[in-house]
C-alpha cells in the first residue's frame, strides 16, 4: 500500500488519484502531515485522508511512501520514511546537497531499500523519440541545445521564496539541467549563475556548457526564471534547422507529445512526431513501482545521474 508525506496541492491535484488506483482500493490515500486543519481543496471528496505524519510512519500495511513535501524537507522525510522501514517515491528533487545523496543512498542500502526520484517528464512517451529524432539527425558543427522553463511570479507565501527550499533552481534548474545532461553536456563542464531579480518576486539561472565530449554539439544553455514570462521547451537548432519540443517539461494529462521541425528556407514549421496520449507522471510513478516490487533494487535509482545534477545546482541553491 502507498501512502504520503507532505499535503502538497499537486499531490491533490494531480498524484493522489494515481496512488488511488495503484493501491486498488476505494479508500483515500492516507496522507501524513503537520498541518491536518489545512486540507488542499484541489482533492476530490475520498481521494486523500489527512492523519499524523508518524500515523503513515508507523502503519504495518504501507509500504511506500510518496514525499510531496516541500524541497527542503526531503532529506529529512526521505531519512524517516527509510528509518520506518518503507521505499520511498519521491518528488524531485530528491534533496538539496550531495553530501544528503550520499546518506540517502547508504541508509537505503542498508536497510534493502529503494528510493525513486519521480522526475516525470522523460517518462513521457515523446521524450525517447525526442532523443532519437536528435541523436539521428545529422547536424552541422555549429548545432545549440537550449532548456528553457519560465513561470509568472508566486504569492510571497508560496514555499518557493523560503530560502531552504532551494528557489527557482531547485524547482526548475533541476529541469533545465537534467535535460541538458541527458542530451550530452558533461557535467564538469555545466556552469551555474543565479540572477536576482530587481524585487522580492523573480528568481532566476542559467547554466551554461560548451561542446560536449563528442563534438557533436558545440553549446548548450539553460534558462528558468520564477517571475518571468511563461516558457517550457527544448531547442536544439543549427544553420539549417530547429527541433522543438514544447511542454517539455510539465506535460499535461493525457498529452500528445508533438515534436516541430523549422527549416530555413521553410516559412511554416513541420510536424515530424506527435505521440499516443500520455499521462508522464503517472508512467514514471508505475516505473517506480515496478522497480520497488520487481526489481527489488536497494539503493538510489539513477544515483549517478542524480548526483551529477545536484553537484552542478548545489553551487547555487538558496539556503
Amino acid at each position: 500500500m502507498i501512502a504520503a508525506i507532505g499535503n502538497s496541492e499537486y499531490l491533490a491535484r494531480r498524484i493522489a488519484p494515481i496512488l488511488q488506483e495503484f493501491n486498488g482500493v476505494t479508500e483515500p490515500v492516507l496522507v501524513g502531515t503537520d498541518h491536518i486543519m489545512h486540507p488542499h481543496s484541489k482533492a476530490q471528496p475520498g481521494q486523500i485522508k489527512l492523519v499524523q505524519r508518524a500515523e503513515v510512519l508507523a502503519a504495518e500495511n504501507i509500504d511506500i511512501i510518496y514525499i510531496s513535501s516541500a524541497t527542503g524537507h526531503h532529506f529529512d522525510d526521505c531519512c524517516d520514511a527509510l528509518n520506518a522501514g518503507k521505499h520511498v517515491l519521491i518528488e524531485k528533487p530528491i534533496c538539496l546537497r550531495v553530501e544528503e545523496v550520499l546518506e540517502l543512498d547508504k541508509i537505503s542500502r542498508q536497510r534493502n531499500l529503494t528510493v525513486f526520484e519521480c522526475l516525470s517528464y522523460r517518462y513521457h512517451p515523446v521524450w525517447a523519440q525526442f532523443i532519437d529524432l536528435i541523436n539521428f539527425t545529422h547536424w552541422s558543427s555549429n548545432t545549440t541545445i537550449s532548456a528553457i522553463f519560465r513561470i509568472p511570479s508566486r504569492d510571497i507565501t508560496d514555499f518557493r521564496w523560503q530560502p531552504e527550499h532551494g528557489g527557482a533552481a531547485a524547482d526548475l534548474g533541476t529541469y533545465c539541467v537534467d535535460a541538458l545532461l541527458q542530451l550530452g553536456a558533461h557535467a564538469k563542464d555545466i556552469h551555474v549563475v543565479r540572477i536576482m531579480g530587481t524585487d522580492q518576486l523573480t528568481d532566476r539561472g542559467v547554466a551554461v556548457a560548451g561542446q560536449n565530449p563528442s563534438g557533436l554539439y558545440s553549446g548548450y544553455v539553460g534558462l528558468w526564471a520564477i517571475g518571468d514570462e511563461y516558457a517550457n521547451s527544448i531547442v536544439v537548432a543549427d544553420t539549417h534547422r530547429r527541433i522543438e519540443l514544447s511542454r517539455a517539461f510539465t506535460p499535461p494529462p493525457g498529452f500528445k507529445g508533438t515534436i516541430v521541425e523549422r527549416r530555413k528556407n521553410c516559412s511554416e514549421p513541420s510536424v515530424v512526431v506527435v505521440t499516443e496520449p500520455g499521462t508522464a507522471s503517472k508512467i514514471c510513478l508505475f516505473e517506480g513501482v515496478k522497480r520497488i516490487r520487481k526489481a527489488q533494487l536497494a539503493g538510489i535509482v539513477d544515483k549517478k545521474a542524480i548526483m551529477d545534477r545536484i553537484t552542478i545546482l548545489e553551487r547555487i541553491v538558496v539556503t
